[in-house]
């Protein structure tokens, strides 16, 4: 059911493009990577806009139907929450909101910035708020941040600027979820209630850029000058490119078409560039790009799929887990580094899976092929399931509906109760009770050595389940066309890119 419009004093004119125009100016300014590089500028002609590159495509539009790290850049830059914080940082911040607190132990209230508008020019107040989080755990989608939202009853807008959430029960952990993705504020006006936004319809937000065009490959931003809150963008204009491999992002740094890579190197590019760097004087790569490290920020995780029905198989879970422990990295499903991290599962070592099933059984294994060297991790990890015997196992690239997933994914925010989400999410039968007894309480204190047992509990509990198996956490590593910079801060909460801490020095 589509909103209706909130009065006569409710503006209506939206910002709009001839689409010949628009044609034209991407035409020009959209220069993909060729086999030569982009001429000069002359006298006229439009320049090459300033370039992002990657491999993660985005593959949603609509914040609350989210699922996936890709397309979490498009919510970051283009939309708005109540609630951010600084990359990797347990401290929340306000951006649409002027402040948030509690003003009762199951009343979370957030009163919002003056003069707040939507890129279409329409106002954004209270209203637009509760609709996009009612929105968003109405349609609840699998694996976005909406189930972060669960203890929300009602909300309440006693008037334009202030936004009253009406909790079912005590939750320290509400504030966190105002600051993800599926809480992001769409225009009531613009988006239905009821369904998913598809990509080829426009995408109207109140964050530091505004789209200017989108298709599947390439995002034109612009900065939207009417932007209140936290992270306003330094440039005017730039443009985010998913490439289809690392080699074409490699073509792309060597004819210096691009000013920005953010993931997609594979591991060999990573490290010809590292070697590139530490042989340098000034510590760039050959190319002139310098090398930004961002510490244990690559997580990657093998998932049961909660529709495979070999999953209640404990056996095969177990056989399953201690194939992948010589190689295993991280020990526990919240990673090292997120406060509340307790090891669980084991690692290293000699281990030697029990076969205990007579016929054997075939899997199937999801990937991302989009992800950096995602089909060589797909590979290895059926190896190591393969090596026992009793398993046979097909791969699957891109089927997110696989008896089992490699997941490479960013929490919605940096909590270990975010990083337990895909656990919490689909739990075992036996195990549900548990879990939610724990999580209740855990939401409900507010001492840091109470919380820290039951995150434990939670971290034990999964690594006895096995539905979520860790296995690396590594840097990631952004390469900054020289005279580029990135500030530290643009980031969102769960270390996705930002754009707009991005400058040229």
């Amino acid at each position: 059911v589509r909103r209706a419009g909130r009065g006569p004093g409710r503006r209506r004119t939206a910002r709009t493009a001839g689409a010949a125009g628009l044609v034209l100016v991407l035409a020009a300014a959209c220069q993909l990577p060729g086999p030569t590089p982009a001429p000069t500028p002359t006298s006229g002609s439009t320049p090459r806009p300033f370039t992002i590159m990657s491999t993660d495509p985005i593959r949603v539009t609509d914040p609350a139907a989210m699922a996936d790290s890709g397309s979490a850049v498009l919510s970051t830059n283009v939309f708005q929450r109540l609630m951010t914080s600084d990359p990797g940082s347990a401290v929340l911040k306000p951006d649409a909101a002027r402040d948030c607190l509690f003003t009762a132990a199951t009343t979370y209230t957030c009163t919002l910035n003056k003069n707040l508008t939507f890129s279409n020019g329409h106002p954004l107040t209270s209203s637009d708020v509760k609709f996009s989080l009612q929105r968003a755990t109405r349609l609840n989608v699998a694996g976005s941040s909406a189930s972060l939202l669960s203890s929300l009853r009602r909300i309440e807008t006693p008037d334009d600027l202030t936004v009253r959430f009406l909790l079912s029960r005590v939750d320290t952990q509400f504030g966190w979820a105002l600051a993800s993705p599926a809480a992001s504020i769409v225009d009531e006006e613009v988006y239905d209630a009821d369904e998913i936004r598809q990509p080829d319809r426009d995408i109207v937000g109140s964050g530091p850029f505004r789209v200017e065009h989108y298709d599947r490959n390439d995002l034109l931003l612009h900065r939207f000058e009417s932007y209140v809150g936290r992270t306003p963008a330094s440039r005017a204009e730039l443009v985010y490119v998913t490439a289809p491999d690392s080699a074409t992002i490699e073509d792309a740094m060597t004819k210096g078409t691009v000013e920005v890579v953010w993931r997609g190197l594979d591991d060999a590019a990573l490290t010809r560039y590292t070697q590139q760097v530490q042989a340098s004087p000034d510590k760039l790569t050959v190319g002139g790009y310098q090398q930004r490290i961002l510490p244990g920020t690559r997580v990657v995780q093998l998932l049961w799929g909660p529709g495979s029905p070999s999953r209640a198989d404990k056996g095969l879970r177990q056989a399953i887990a201690t194939a992948l422990q010589g190689d295993r990295t991280l020990d526990s499903v919240v990673p090292n580094g997120v406060p509340g991290h307790a090891s669980s599962f084991p690692v290293g070592g000699r281990a030697t899976p029990k076969v205990t099933w007579k016929n054997r059984i075939t899997l199937t294994l999801g990937y991302d092929p989009t992800s950096p060297n995602g089909q060589d991790i797909a590979i290895q990890i059926r190896t190591r399931l393969e090596e026992p015997g009793g398993l046979s196992v097909q791969l699957r690239p891109g089927d997110f509906s696989a008896d089992l997933n490699v997941v490479d994914r960013k929490a919605w925010a940096p909590t270990a109760l975010a990083w337990l989400q895909p656990y919490l999410d689909a739990p075992l039968p036996a195990a549900a009770s548990t879990l939610d007894s724990i999580v209740t309480e855990f939401r409900r204190t507010t001492t840091d050595t109470t919380a820290d047992q039951q995150l434990s509990a939670l971290q034990k509990q999964a690594a006895f389940d096995q539905t979520v198996v860790p296995l690396s956490q590594s840097d990631e590593y952004v390469y900054l066309r020289r005279g580029v910079d990135l500030s530290d801060t643009s980031f969102a909460p769960g270390w996705q890119l930002g754009f707009w801490g991005i400058t040229n020095g």
